[in-house]
């Protein structure tokens, strides 16, 4: 069999195999980046703003519902803690506020009493720009048409007003719901130092607590040593293991809690009120899908009362 004969191309037909080529490759990359950006943001979604549409709900499950599956769709940066906390002068009157205020919400924690809690944006939710957050937007409304990435995310870290009343007895984490682990009363631990400008008028006591930079709950800070109304990395990567496994992963969580303020009254011993207020800062929650990673920022102020103790 005679060999094929090599046609030789001349310069102009060899340049516009080179561009077709080229463009071949470039639009096989853009359909894969297109592919990987909206599997990120479905991931994200998905992960961490299920609570949008009811406790124990997917974003696949509401899709299938909508029939709309196949068309559209607060340190260190590995979660250490650290604190802000500065060493201040310890008089006799911290000591005792200190050992008032555990000893009377240890014996609060187990009475009836009822919680409110309000929490509000003070700077939406932002995952990398307009473009990136507008196209998670566009993910979320083709599920809930009134949702956006604030109404979801906000789901998860508790904004809006909640309450709940507790009965004497009765687990205080189960009343509560959603979170109940982290606005229950727990018994505080804090120390005569953490009592920033403390004064007390009558039965009240009020003071600041030092800034925490991306808290644990592990006692290692003031915020921590009077509730466990945080949230931490640890936490965030349960959340989306348990809605997607490990197709995406929680890389960082960096933020600060600030202008923390506390008000107890304590009568004969006996807790009446107390009330505690922050504003807290994401600088960075970074999320990874493959190669793909959204960091997203954010703010918020959150207020929380228990009052109306019955012993």
């Amino acid at each position: 069999m005679a060999k094929k004969e090599k046609i030789e191309l001349t310069p102009e037909e060899r340049q516009a195999r080179e561009t077709r080529k080229k463009e071949k490759r470039k639009l096989f990359g853009d359909t894969f980046v297109r592919a990987c950006v909206f599997f990120l943001a479905v991931a994200f979604v998905y992960s961490v703003t299920y609570v949008a549409f009811g406790q124990g709900t997917t974003i696949y499950q509401s899709v299938q519902a909508s029939g709309t599956a196949s068309g559209g769709s607060a340190g260190t940066s590995t979660g250490g803690s650290t604190s802000t906390d500065t060493a201040a002068p310890v008089s006799n009157e911290a000591e005792e506020a200190a050992k008032a205020i555990n000893e009377a919400t240890a014996a609060a924690a187990a009475a009836g009493y009822t919680w409110n809690r309000t929490s509000e944006f003070t700077k939406d939710i932002d995952v990398g720009g307009s473009t990136a957050t507008n196209a998670i937007n566009t993910v979320i409304q083709a599920v809930d048409s009134n949702a956006n990435i604030n109404s979801v995310v906000g789901g998860f870290i508790g904004i809006g007003t909640k309450d709940a009343t507790i009965a004497k007895g009765a687990d205080a984490a189960t009343e509560i719901g959603y979170h109940g682990d982290s606005y229950k009363l727990k018994a505080t631990s804090l120390e005569a130092a953490d009592l920033q400008g403390l004064t007390k008028n009558g039965d009240t006591y009020t003071f600041t607590l030092a800034n925490a930079d991306t808290p644990k709950k592990d006692g290692a800070t003031a915020l921590n040593r009077l509730t466990d109304d945080i949230v931490t990395q640890e936490e965030v990567s349960a959340e989306i293991q348990e809605q997607v496994g490990s197709s995406i992963t929680v890389s960082s969580l960096v933020g600060t809690y600030s202008n923390i303020k506390v008000e107890v009254t304590i009568t004969d011993g006996k807790l009446q009120k107390l009330t505690y207020s922050y504003d807290a800062e994401v600088t960075e929650l970074g999320l990874k899908v493959a190669i793909l990673t959204v960091k997203g920022t954010g703010a918020m102020h959150t207020e929380a009362t228990y009052s109306d103790f019955v012993y």
